[in-house]
């Protein structure tokens, strides 16, 4: 054999002292090989260092090996540690069960465009999708066999398998602690509203305002995009708008962090003047002068239930939605 080559059937074959049709069997996972011959083809393939060729494989057993990873969104969501974060818990599950992540970052909302013909050619063998802002692409996948996963919860009453955190009862936990450290007037910063999470979270808030006795002032209401810089830009539009602005939920860390920013700037110490609640406990929140208090997701676990939920498809076996827990985490800046 050349040196650096990959050994072929015949060569492991050989040395393991079996029929080239023996090696193709143990090598496509058939369990019925007697397993003296099983062991000797697995020895000899350590030996001799293969690696299966994964087109080859695919074609083999039907599977590709790859699960794309598919965020409805432009390259500027990687401004956000979350992505990184909750990306590395589905990686993980795939790679124990011996499947590679495509990562995809496009708008998906046609069913024709890039990733919709992608997803449709049979190069991968399931799909997980991260802030859809429509479920017309995953309906349709569903439907031609796919197996797939919305992280976040799906805008129609589909049953399309999901994974996703309690938003609502996150954002009204918030938004109760903001009250009962005395605000009495609490501005939120949604994320897009295009998604069910930020709806939800904003859904929340309005839960634990109903509950005060009356409904926030629509200026209290601001659209943002979960960005630091949309956080900064939202703050100030609620110090000129709300004089008597004494408390922000913002839906995650970073529009957070933003929004404390634009406060100490203008003069407003944060928790003296304004307090504020953030949402997801990043990293940031933990080291941020003041340090942040935020509702806690399980980001990884997150993803964990994501890559689980594929596998399970992918097994043939029956499973349900997953709706992970929220946790308020007191610091200094509530």
């Amino acid at each position: 054999m050349v040196p650096g080559a990959r050994p072929t059937y015949a060569v492991i074959a050989k040395t393991a002292g079996v029929s080239e049709a023996t090696v193709s069997r143990v090598l496509n996972g058939d369990e019925s090989v007697h397993p003296e011959r099983a062991r000797r083809v697995q020895e000899a393939v350590e030996k001799l260092g293969y690696k299966k060729n994964r087109v080859a494989s695919a074609l083999a057993s039907g599977r590709t090996g790859l699960i794309a990873v598919v965020i409805d969104d432009d390259l500027s969501v990687f401004s956000d540690p979350f992505w990184g974060t909750v990306t590395s818990g589905v990686s993980r599950v795939l790679q124990e069960n011996g499947l590679h992540t495509v990562l995809m970052v496009s708008p998906v909302g046609l069913l024709e465009g890039g990733v919709a013909h992608y997803l449709k050619s049979g190069e991968v063998d399931g799909a997980i999708f991260f802030v859809l802002h429509s479920d017309a692409l995953v309906n349709d996948l569903k439907k031609r066999g796919l197996p797939l996963v919305i992280t976040g919860t799906p805008h129609s009453n589909a049953d399309i398998p999901f994974v996703d955190t309690d938003n609502f009862g996150g954002a009204y936990t918030a938004t109760k602690h903001l009250m009962n450290q005395g605000c009495k007037k609490v501005g939120i910063i949604t994320g897009d509203i295009g998604t069910t999470a930020a709806k939800q979270r904003l859904d929340g808030y309005l839960q634990a305002y109903r509950e005060s006795g009356h409904l926030p002032g629509k200026g209290l209401i601001c659209e943002g995009d979960y960005s630091f810089e949309s956080g900064k830009r939202h703050a100030q539009t609620l110090l000129e708008t709300q004089p008597d602005l004494d408390g922000i939920f913002a839906s995650n860390d970073l529009m957070a962090m933003g929004a404390i920013t634009v406060l100490e700037a203008a003069g407003k110490s944060v928790p003296g003047h304004v307090r504020v609640v953030g949402f997801d406990d990043a990293l940031i929140a933990q080291t941020s002068r003041p340090a942040l208090t935020t509702i806690r997701q399980d980001v990884v676990a997150l993803g964990e239930a994501a890559g689980s939920l594929i596998i399970a498809q992918l097994n043939g076996e029956d499973f349900e939605p997953i709706i992970l827990p929220t946790q308020l985490v007191i610091r200094e800046s509530a």
